[in-house]
């Protein structure tokens, strides 16, 4: 099965404008890669939230040459317990999602929350 993404590439990251993105729900954590799975409705995310900050980082390249390839939200409370889990053991949080292993990282410096409980991520490879 395909998985649900929002695709996106460094050359195609609008400065505005409003699209849904689907929602990720969390399988399994080793304490590096989260194994995801669609859930629910999407969620809107407006990329005029990006400051011009967010932008170049969502666009540029990350760690080891990684690139945007799309975007998905996952619950805000569990971004932030693993990250700081991630952060502590000095790991590279990452998901799995249909066996596709991503870098992961909010879009937002300050990461927004939307829809009441998600925040919207990139994934890199």
């Amino acid at each position: 099965m395909t998985p649900v993404l929002y695709p996106l590439s460094s050359s195609t990251v609008p400065h505005a404008g409003v699209i849904d993105v689907p929602c990720y729900q969390v399988k399994a954590f080793n304490g590096r890669t989260a194994l995801l799975e669609p859930e629910g409705a999407p969620v809107q995310f407006d990329f005029a939230s990006l400051t011009e900050r967010d932008f170049d980082l969502v666009t540029g390249e990350r760690g080891e040459e990684w690139t945007i390839q799309a975007l998905i939200a996952v619950d805000v409370d569990w971004l932030v317990e693993v990250m700081q889990v991630t952060e502590q053991n000095q790991k590279t949080l990452g998901v799995e999602i249909d066996d596709v292993w991503y870098y992961v990282s909010p879009v937002n410096l300050e990461p927004t929350v939307v829809a009441g409980r998600y925040v919207v991520v990139g994934l890199y490879r």
